[in-house]
């Protein structure tokens, strides 16, 4: 386990001493959240117990990436530290490293840490030694320039508007992430009022900037044009995105075909494309392992809720995790126990389904609850008749409800249900004209 460090914090609000836990090594073999935490400016993130104000303890950092035989060394210069005092600071902390480190994983750059002057060129050589150029990093620091720029101007409408018309080019996907992480950052520190501005200022942009997020494409997009839109993703994080939308066109014939290219590109696109092939494969093997552990969690809920003397109580508890992917798993389980004629696992697994949709309908809006009503009822008597019971429950609005659920069934080319929301839709404005004298849109 990586030790921390007691310290003691003067609060530069209050006065208030009081003494803090910080992390003085972070080892990525062991614990790679730490480095993350390194990068995004939220490692050593302190609050006065006294007057609740943040602060990031600047303190001395041993960093150690084994993958990479990377180990860097940080002080503090404002810490002042004569020599004799730095080079003991350095063994004790080298020393503290070996001693979490497995004996046949010590090497022999564990005896020469590169130091670094800056806690920015810390994160500098992070980056480059995971293949950030320095443009990169520049770029990187751009973007952090124009969004404190924006920030600053958020309460002036007109400098505002000018900084985003000079700048609607860079305001792109990768900003916005930029801006979420930022937002994300204040609020673990503590920063209500920070947070707070760049949320409003995230609002302002996606109204006033028409900015491409990334989306599905097409299943039957072919691979050739997949590769294609992974070459021309100018970052990791939009690449990223890219794989969550669409990690089903990343198969054999997607790799298959980003192999070919590198065979027939030039030596420096080759080393190009080799370094997205393998940055894919980690981000794809990362996608694999968090749905299994997704759908491993999905399956002991369901195990929980079918050893519970009150499985209702068990699901209403995680009724975030009754999702597609758990009914999926629950109508395999019981069309499983009905073929091997299970019966008593089968009425259970029965019982656990219907218990499922009845907290899955009680939690919808009125509105929605309402048309999953309709479309289980024979249509046209008892759709008339229910529409007609419930009158007091849905209004003119319900009508377009009713046809933006159609069209979106349509664009899933579910055209049976599209059609019969249609008709119920007919039904419903017929009432509609009757009882209020309005004219039927249809």
């Amino acid at each position: 386990m990586i030790p921390t460090l007691p310290i003691q914090i003067n609060c530069p609000n209050c006065g208030t001493k009081y003494v803090a836990q910080v992390q003085s090594i972070v080892d990525v073999g062991q614990d790679p959240r730490l480095k993350a935490l390194l990068l995004r400016g939220q490692l050593n993130t302190v609050v006065c117990p006294s007057c609740g104000t943040p602060g990031v303890v600047n303190a001395p950092l041993l960093y150690h990436d084994p993958s990479k035989e990377l180990l860097l060394l940080f002080i503090p210069p404002e810490l002042n530290l004569p020599m004799a005092e730095r080079e003991r600071l350095t063994g004790n902390l080298v020393n503290a490293l070996m001693s979490i480190v497995p004996p046949e994983e010590r090497k022999g750059y564990f005896l020469n840490p590169r130091t670094v002057l800056t806690r920015q060129g810390l994160i500098d050589e992070i980056l480059r030694a995971d293949g950030v150029t320095k443009e990169m990093i520049e770029e990187q620091r751009a973007k952090n320039r124009l969004l404190q720029d924006l920030l600053n101007a958020l309460d002036n409408e007109e400098q505002l508007h000018a900084l985003i018309e000079q700048n609607k080019a860079a305001i792109d996907y990768p900003f916005l992430l930029l801006l979420a992480s930022a937002a994300e950052s204040s609020a673990m520190a503590g920063q209500q009022q920070l947070t707070e501005r760049l949320l409003q200022l995230r609002d302002v942009l996606l109204e006033r900037v028409p900015i491409a997020l990334p989306e599905p494409l097409p299943m039957d997009t072919p691979t050739e044009e997949v590769v294609n839109r992974f070459v021309a993703a100018k970052d990791k994080e939009t690449r990223w995105a890219l794989v969550v939308y669409n990690r089903h066109l990343l198969d054999y014939a997607f790799f298959q075909e980003l192999a070919r290219r590198i065979e027939k590109a030039t030596p420096e696109e080759a080393e190009a494309l080799r370094g997205l092939r393998n940055e894919l494969l980690e981000m794809t093997e990362q996608l694999d392992r968090e749905a299994q552990a997704v759908r491993e969690s999905k399956i002991q809920l369901l195990q929980e809720a079918l050893n519970s003397a009150d499985p209702a109580e068990v699901l209403r508890a995680r009724r975030d995790d009754l999702d597609a992917l758990f009914l999926a798993i629950l109508g395999t389980a019981l069309r499983n126990a009905q073929q091997a004629g299970a019966t008593e696992d089968a009425q259970r697994l029965a019982e656990i389904n219907e218990i499922t949709r009845k907290i899955l309908q009680e939690s919808l809006p009125a509105e929605l609850r309402l048309v999953n009503e309709l479309v289980s009822t024979d249509y046209p008597e008892g759709t008339q008749k229910l529409l007609e019971e419930r009158r007091a429950e849905w209004n003119a609005d319900f009508l377009e409800i009713l046809q933006a659920l159609a069209e979106d069934l349509d664009a899933q080319e579910r055209t049976e249900v599209a059609q019969r929301l249609r008709d119920i839709q007919a039904q419903a404005e017929a009432i509609l004209h009757r009882v209020t004298n309005q004219p039927a849109t249809s």
